[in-house]
């Protein structure tokens, strides 16, 4: 797979889709660090936990333009 295949793959996201593909991609990179034994378990989950509440505030922001109804 190109970078072209793969840049098009997220052009047509929204900003929290992209954002969450983004996050994924970031915690399968911390994972790795902290199983090769590159970075401590407690620092690798100090900085999934600042990705996340970053992930969780762009999605409260963009949550009421989703169009999905109350039940």
């Amino acid at each position: 797979m190109s970078f072209t295949t793969i840049d098009k793959m997220y052009e047509d996201l929204t900003p929290y889709e992209l954002a969450l593909a983004k996050f994924g991609d970031r915690v399968q990179y911390i994972v790795g660090l902290e199983i090769g034994d590159k970075m401590p378990p407690e620092i690798a989950y100090q900085e999934i936990k600042k990705m996340y509440k970053e992930l969780k505030k762009l999605r409260k922001k963009e949550k009421d333009t989703w169009g999905i109804e109350k039940e």
